[in-house]
């Protein structure tokens, strides 16, 4: 590095050959680093060689090298790390070492090698980091000496023995750098090379179309439909330049017949504008029809209602988790996944954890002020949270600002009940979340009525409505991380609502992929006076919410013309009203009561609409007493490897004495 400070005082006085001339002879002392192939399509397996060309000083015995590829190199198609493995040339991410000196014999070894093919644990990396995704190899002489101009080689994947290689990052990436240090002989320290090479992912081919639009509309007023093309991992494909054409499936209204896919981002909107009230579904075709998708339905009123819906996952990470990866969340939230709100809520964590492992003062920062950059009131809301994730008898929590961001609190510091201490009523919102999951019991019995208004009732962790293992959606058969389990403690959604809690439910990914808003991993519907992070989160709090498996099917239940999430007093027996579109035909339609007598939650009205619309309402003429009610919905068919769901929240019916 001081040689390099010279060269950069030196540089304006002799030109261009003596840059050229320089390099050339840095690249001799100091070695250099090549990785070839520097690309690979995103989670295809393959063989990745990092190359070390000896410098002028020799590798001697002892001496070798360690290398780290990216994080994101290391990231599953579930919710941990792919083990690295030099032990088994058979199996996967198979690693091994060789020298273009035949006499030197050499040594691989995966620093901390696990025995697990998924992997929670962290390690320690070159750039002082210890986390999920790092992992790093070192190659040592153990016999001969490598020489200048001699090449050391790392291979990722190596497929001599059996193995189908290494898989390569399941997202695509930018550029990402390859670290390598060096140790000249035994016992000396490994130096950091300062010219790493690069490696990027980039997406796979078109295997997805995406078609979503406004779930309120206003006729004769315009709205903007989102395409999105991506590849069998869900990343949108840059290199599409092809061609939707755009059709009517019901409805009115005035569509371009096509949109043109423009090269570099896999996305497009296009304008359209609703000319007659009900619902409209709009289509999209591409690649001879290989791509096909229907939009979510929307609903097209006379006059702009009160109150439009809105969808949003309100629980993502990224890189600044310890256990997240990649960048880059917000452009997919807004136009791939095209979401209406946005929540990038990484964990926060104590000081003595380290600041590389979570959210910490060191970049609270840059974190809230990437959060305003991409913050677009009436078009894109970005929310301020974070996750704080307590251990028993509490659970994780998210926790949410209404506006500015408020205090950056650690469960390592602080308990729950302290933490909603320091939080304000009105501005903040915490939302418990998997606590259907949580492996040690969770406690209803501490709550704060002003800041928990909300909760989790399903992730792609799984369902945590009620304990039932067998359910589809069970974290049992979620597949989303390591082997899961449902919790036997009453600690779900039914659970809390029995024990008097007021809450209304949500759904949000819990991605740790950058990639958030899939349609099988969970959505929020919000509905609010606009979309501004206020009017967002004033819609939270005031309970004006529903939760899906990630499909935007319009939900209404209402009893004697309160909607869900509110509190109605009734006389005699409750008028029950229902209207849902779906984005595939309604297979089972269900209403659940719970009152003492019922002793238990209990369906009261099981329906087989067998149509994507849906219209209903009854009288419940078993009422007796003060009751919760809440309707939850079935799809047919699957969302890429899921059923699709949806949930109302509750409407409690309290008994009056009046007549």
């Amino acid at each position: 590095m001081r040689f390099r400070r010279h060269l950069r005082i030196i540089l304006p006085l002799f030109g261009l050959c003596l840059v050229l001339s320089a390099v050339e002879i840095f690249s001799q002392i100091a070695g250099s680093v090549t990785v070839s192939p520097n690309q690979s399509v995103a989670g295809e397996f393959g063989t990745w060689t990092v190359t070390y060309q000896v410098g002028r000083q020799g590798i001697r015995r002892g001496g070798g090298i360690r290398v780290q590829l990216p994080d994101t190199w290391h990231a599953g198609i579930r919710n941990s790390a792919n083990r690295l493995q030099a032990t088994n040339p058979k199996a996967d991410n198979y690693i091994s070492a060789r020298s273009s000196r035949s006499s030197v014999r050499l040594r691989t070894i995966v620093e901390s090698e696990s025995a697990d093919f998924l992997v929670k644990s962290a390690r320690p990396g070159l750039d002082g980091r210890s986390e999920r995704y790092v992992f790093v190899v070192r190659v040592e002489v153990v016999a001969g000496r490598l020489r200048r101009g001699d090449s050391l080689s790392v291979l990722y994947g190596d497929t001599s023995g059996g193995s189908r290689g290494m898989r390569a990052a399941i997202i695509s990436t930018q550029p990402e750098p390859v670290l390598v240090a060096v140790a000249r002989e035994g016992g000396g320290d490994f130096e950091l090379h300062s010219d790493p090479p690069t490696i990027v992912a980039r997406s796979g081919p078109a295997a997805e179309l995406l078609v979503s639009g406004p779930s309120t509309l206003v006729v004769g007023q315009p709205a903007e439909l989102h395409l999105a093309v991506v590849d069998l991992l869900a990343n949108p494909d840059a290199s599409f330049e092809g061609e939707i054409q755009l059709q009517i499936a019901e409805g009115e209204a005035d569509l371009p017949a096509h949109v043109q896919f423009q090269s570099q981002r896999g996305w497009e909107t296009v304008k359209f504008t609703p000319r007659r009230a009900g619902i409209l579904r709009l289509m999209g075709t591409g690649l001879r029809r290989v791509l096909r998708a229907e939009s979510n339905p929307m609903k097209v009123y006379d006059r702009a209602p009160e109150r439009k819906l809105y969808w949003g996952d309100l629980h993502s990470h990224t890189h600044y988790s310890w256990d997240g990866v990649g960048s880059g969340s917000f452009d997919y939230a807004r136009y791939v996944a095209a979401l209406d709100f946005y929540a990038m809520a990484d964990h926060s964590r104590t000081e003595r954890e380290g600041f590389t492992r979570g959210l910490g003062p060191h970049v609270w920062e840059e974190y809230t002020a990437l959060n305003d950059r991409y913050n677009d009131p009436g078009r894109f809301v970005a929310l301020h949270a974070y996750e704080a994730s307590f251990g028993s008898p509490y659970g994780h929590h998210n926790v949410y600002f209404r506006g500015e961001p408020g205090p950056l609190l650690a469960p390592g510091n602080i308990t729950l009940p302290e933490l909603w201490k320091a939080l304000t009523a009105g501005e903040a919102l915490t939302i418990p979340h998997h606590p259907g999951k949580f492996p040690r019991p969770v406690s209803w019995e501490f709550h704060d009525p002003e800041l928990r208004r909300n909760i989790e009732i399903y992730s792609a962790h799984g369902l945590s409505e009620a304990y039932d293992p067998t359910h589809p959606l069970a974290f049992e058969q979620s597949n989303f991380t390591g082997p899961s389990r449902s919790a036997v403690g009453p600690q779900f959604a039914q659970d809390a609502w029995i024990a008097g809690l007021e809450l209304s439910a949500i759904a949000a990914s819990d991605d740790h992929r950058s990639r958030p808003g899939r349609p099988h991993w969970g959505l929020a519907a919000v509905r609010g006076t606009g979309l501004t992070r206020a009017e967002i989160f004033d819609g939270l709090y005031q309970r004006l919410t529903y939760a899906t498996t990630g499909a935007r099917i319009l939900l209404e239940f209402s009893i004697n013309g309160s909607p869900m999430g509110e509190q109605v007093s009734v006389s005699r027996p409750p008028r029950l009203k229902i209207e849902a579109h779906g984005t595939a035909p309604i297979e089972t339609l269900e209403v659940l009561r719970y009152s003492k007598t019922d002793r238990g939650f209990k369906v009261i009205y099981r329906i087989h609409p067998d149509s994507s619309d849906f219209f209903w309402h009854t009288n419940d003429n078993s009422f007796q007493e003060d009751s919760i009610y809440y309707v939850r919905l079935r799809q047919s068919g699957m969302v890429r490897d899921r059923i699709s769901m949806a949930w109302s929240s509750p409407i409690w019916v309290k008994a009056s004495d009046s007549p």
